[in-house]
């Protein structure tokens, strides 16, 4: 028996919470097939068996048949199925854009646990060939396979994957994630940027505010890059989620690039006015 599912997402720090509902509308993602079942399914233990399935009884424990990926040890050396194979497990319950944070970490962090490191960075044609491995019909693989076309990294947080895909959806152009840029003898990475305008964007969400150390340095650091010649935006989650705000962050986005490299094929602003 391993641990997978949301279980072990969760004991990996994998980010699998914080889904809000308005964000799918936002980027036109249908609900997860078993949206409604994601409450209890976080308060449940799920394990994978492989090999001869033992009768259970035991409240609070979801049980499921293996995909027989590499397992890995995880914190406390408690075994667990490959991050990819639970998040099979766990995507019927979550949002696309979560699957897509998923593994948006995977290909771009060391997922670690306990201090120490229990797998590396996987590369996105090591994932796509893991996914190989396993039922392609199978309705929860081809939602990762989907979430996987939505990927990039590399992304530090999970907050950066929803920033990115909402102006993906809205209109602009691809931009890079985390760009690096030597200033002051070191390097830096805006959040979002695109690198031939100058143009960035960096998101502030609770470690930012929580942190007072962090604050201020991050705070120091957007103005050097400002004084560096860079138009940086900060960018909350009310910006987001608000219409208003959102439009004006599209307007100056618009207003800074260099339009002829924004898209033509659509109008961005009338494509989020209704949403």
């Amino acid at each position: 028996m391993a641990v997978t599912g949301l279980t072990a997402l969760d004991m990996l720090n994998l980010p699998v919470h914080h889904a809000y509902g308005w964000e799918q509308r936002l980027l036109g993602h249908a609900s997860a097939p078993r949206a409604r079942e994601y409450e209890a399914r976080s308060h449940t233990t799920h394990l994978a068996w492989n090999g001869t399935r033992l009768a259970s009884s035991q409240r609070l424990t979801r049980v499921s048949k293996s995909l027989a990926l590499p397992g890995i040890v995880g914190p406390w050396d408690c075994p667990l199925t490959h991050p990819l194979e639970a998040l099979v497990a766990a995507a019927p319950v979550l949002p696309l854009w979560r699957i897509t944070a998923c593994l948006d970490a995977m290909i771009s962090l060391r997922v670690v646990a306990e201090g120490r490191t229990v797998i590396q960075p996987l590369a996105v044609d090591h994932v796509a060939e893991l996914l190989a491995h396993l039922p392609p019909r199978a309705q929860s693989v081809v939602r990762v396979r989907q979430a996987l076309k939505l990927a990039q990294g590399p992304t530090i947080s999970s907050m950066e994957t929803l920033l990115r895909l909402v102006l993906l959806t809205c209109g602009l152009q691809p931009m890079e994630t985390n760009h690096p840029f030597m200033m002051d003898g070191r390097w830096v990475y805006p959040d979002l940027a695109w690198p031939a305008d100058m143009v960035a964007l960096e998101y502030n969400g609770r470690p930012h505010w929580e942190n007072g150390q962090a604050y201020g340095d991050e705070n120091y650091r957007i103005q050097r890059l400002r004084d560096h010649g860079w138009q940086v935006r900060v960018v909350v989650l009310d910006d987001l989620r608000d219409p208003k705000r959102r439009m004006e962050l599209l307007q100056w986005l618009f207003h800074h690039l260099d339009p002829a490299r924004a898209r033509r094929s659509q109008s961005p602003l009338q494509h989020v006015r209704g949403r």
